[in-house]
This record gives C-alpha cells, structure tokens and sequence, in this order.
C-alpha cells in the first residue's frame, strides 16, 4: 500500500459539475461550465480547465507535491441533458482523455471530430481503472421523474451513476455515489428498457437490470456492502428516492449537487456570478425530516469551486481560493453576485414523496 493515496480531493463547480483527485489521477464529471446555447464554448471550457490543472493548490498530504497537482486524466458523462452535456466534445478535444458516457454521446463526439477509440459508450456494469488503488464502476440509473410520473427508462435519457472506490494507506477504503436523480420507489425496482435504432432502422429493444439491482451488483462487485458518501442530485423529489438508497446502503454523509442551475431572479447559471440562490435543507423538509432521523448530516457548497477532502476521517472543506480567484469569487462564502430565493422551493417535493 506504500503507493497508495492518503485522500480523494473533490471540486464541484456548478449543476452536477465535480472534478475529483485521487492520488496522481484526476476524473472529471460532466462539466458543463456554461449552460447555454447548443454549441460548445471553447474559450469557457479551456479557462476551466486551467483552473483546475493550473492553479496552486496548498499540500494535503505528506507527500506535498504530487498532493498539490490536479490534473483531468478520465471524463465522465451520467446523461445526455443541455444543463450536463454541450461542452462535453471540447472537453475531450482539449485533454485528449478518454470518456465514459451514454453511446449516444461517443456518436456526437464522433460527429465533432473526436476519435472514436477516444470514448466508450456505457452499458452499465463497466470498471473504469485508475490505477492499482481506485476504481470507478458505471452504475445503470435512473432520470429524475416529476410528481405522479413512473419511469422504466424509456422515457428518458440513458442515465449513468459512478461509484468510487479508493483504497488508502490507512488502510480504509473510500466510497462514494454520484448521481443525478430524484426518481425512486418502483423507478428504482423496474429493470430498464433501452430502445436503439441502427443505421438500417432497425429499432431493438434491450432490458438491463433495475437501478436498485445494478447499485447492488457494483457495489459487491467492489468488495463492499454499501458506500459512506452519496452525492444526488436535490433537483427534485430526492427524498423519494432517498428514503430506499441511504438504509439500504448504509450512507453515512449526504452532499447535494445539481445545485443552482436554473434561473433565479434572471440571473441565470454562471460561474463568475456566483450561486444566484443558496441550497438551504428547509426548501426540502421531507428531505431534512429523513436524514435526520436516519442521522445522516448534509454537507453542501456555498459557492462554486468549493472543495473538500475525503479521507478516513471523514469529509471537511479546504481551501480553495486560488481557484476561485480565476472567476472573481470570494475566497469564502458566496458572492460576488446577489443572491436570490430558490425559484423552486415548495415543489421539490411531492404529496405521495
């Protein structure tokens, strides 16, 4: 284990946007750093990436300088939506990195002039290696579904959830879930069905396993018997699907994404504004209510490049300044735009939820 990382370091900045370091690899999620228009944007996708390869970020670790190196070796996708996906092509272009993400995307990265040895189109079920200590295992999932709707998976987009797993010198191994929906009950129960067409029209129609049943089989496929970290997406009804995944997986700490995404006040998503609204755990009180009879604590951004460290301590925050300062964002806290209500507080939630 003399190799092993001591820590995962975990950026996020904006909607399910998070890049994560795990010891000398580093994996991008999504990266939708703009949210408008249909087309990539390759002067706001390279100013990301610098800030996160460039910027100095203070030692972590004892070994200072590998610790203080971030750096974007994998990418990936969990679904094809304008709010996760536009940029995705000048990510790729401009690392060069191999993607995971739904076959629909590798078909558009192939159209913008990606190689197409340069992304594999996910099944679900995948191990993506990061070396000889951490792996990542794409986990089949489900989109977000609105109050008195059902999905089997055929009425959405193909949706992808990653499980982390990162053995550490102390001996403890890391784990997490990144996902990005609020779909649960027999959303979470009912294989999917995924309808494709060939290039002769051909339609075939393929079941995979339920969500519930692929987070299970990636999980023992681990070598674990649940995960300490769920990051989810509280864009809607997340305690639906709550209420099944953090008992039946024994989550120890809950961090929200899919944060600030939609407009508020008109100030649309934009990383030099800042968090137009703050998360706040009453917009969401069934939400609240659960994790704290479950004594599951949430920790969640203030403002956008917000970082943490994971380590076999648990979660805390760390400095972060110098990549915020490349977006004019204050060292602490949010700003330097106001901000305003969430414009979706009171119908995050649902009757029967």
């Amino acid at each position: 284990m003399k190799g092993a990382p001591e820590f995962a370091r975990m950026t996020w900045f904006g909607i399910t946007n998070w890049h994560y370091q795990i010891g000398d690899k580093g994996v991008l999620l999504d990266g939708e750093v703009v949210n408008s228009g249909r087309d990539a944007n390759p002067a706001a996708v390279t100013k990301a990436l610098d800030a996160l390869v460039a910027s100095p970020v203070p030692p972590l670790g004892k070994d200072a300088d590998a610790a203080s190196k971030l750096s974007v070796d994998v990418i990936l996708l969990g679904h094809i939506h304008p709010d996760h996906s536009v940029q995705l092509p000048e990510w790729a272009k401009q690392t060069g990195k191999m993607v995971y993400a739904p076959p629909a995307e590798c078909a558009t990265l192939v159209s913008k002039g990606i190689p197409a040895e340069q992304c594999v189109g996910l099944k679900g079920g995948e191990v993506i290696k990061l070396g000889e200590f951490a792996s990542v295992r794409a986990v089949r999932w489900v989109h977000s579904v609105d109050c008195d709707e059902y999905s089997n998976g055929t009425g959405g987009p193909e949706t992808f959830g990653f499980l982390f797993t990162v053995k550490t010198r102390s001996g403890k191994v890391l784990s997490w879930y990144t996902s990005d929906s609020g779909a649960g009950g027999p959303d979470l129960t009912t294989p999917r069905k995924v309808t494709t067409v060939d290039g002769q029209g051909v339609s075939t129609t393929t079941t995979y396993g339920s969500p519930l049943a692929n987070l299970k089989s990636a999980i023992k496929d681990a070598g674990l018997e649940g995960f300490d970290i769920w990051q989810g997406g509280p864009e809607s009804r997340m305690v639906y699907q709550a209420r099944t995944v953090i008992p039946a997986f024994g989550v120890k700490t809950f961090m929200p994404h899919h944060l600030n995404s939609r407009a508020a006040n008109g100030q649309s998503f934009a990383l030099t504004y800042g968090m137009h609204y703050a998360y706040s755990v009453d917009d969401q009180p069934k939400l609240k209510e659960l994790l704290s009879t479950l004594d599951v604590p949430q920790i969640y951004p203030t403002n956008y490049f917000d970082a943490w460290v994971y380590d076999k301590d648990g979660v805390r925050p760390v400095d972060n300044a110098a990549m915020k300062a490349v977006y004019g964002l204050p060292a602490q806290g949010a700003g330097p735009g106001q901000q305003y209500p969430n414009p979706r507080a009171g119908s995050l939630e649902c009757p029967a939820d």
